[in-house]
């Protein structure tokens, strides 16, 4: 393996690691056991995937993380990773109206930089 595929190894295991920590802090499954997957990746930057409790799938969760905040969303707010894209930059729109001006500024730019690369068709077949 080369080493940009080594590092890129490296970064989808920490990012995979810390988005169990914070689900997990967060008290989103109720099981001790998180299954998580990743569905769709931009190396180095941005991370979309699926997490569930083991014991029972049906807590299905889309989640978010990398250069961005951790958030989840259940899984039937979308059915693919475009489209979880999409809803976490409308999502953060809305969010941001009730923070402060700095960390608005912030999860704002990240909302219109998510939704620019929803819409960017050179990552999406």
């Amino acid at each position: 393996m080369s080493k940009e595929a080594d590092e890129q190894q490296a970064w989808l295991r920490k990012q995979l690691d810390k988005a169990v920590d914070r689900l997990t802090n967060m008290n989103v499954f109720e099981d001790v056991s998180i299954e998580i997957k990743p569905a769709w990746i931009l190396p180095m930057r941005l991370l979309v995937g699926k997490a569930r409790g083991q014991n029972n799938p049906t807590t299905l969760r889309w989640f978010i993380c990398g250069e961005v905040p951790l958030d989840h969303v259940g899984a039937d707010a979308a059915t693919t990773p475009r489209e979880v894209i999409r809803h976490f930059a409308l999502k953060w729109q809305i969010d941001a109206s009730k923070l402060d001006e700095a960390a608005a500024k912030t999860l704002i730019d990240d909302a219109e930089s998510l939704y620019d690369l929803a819409d960017d068709e050179r990552f999406w077949p």
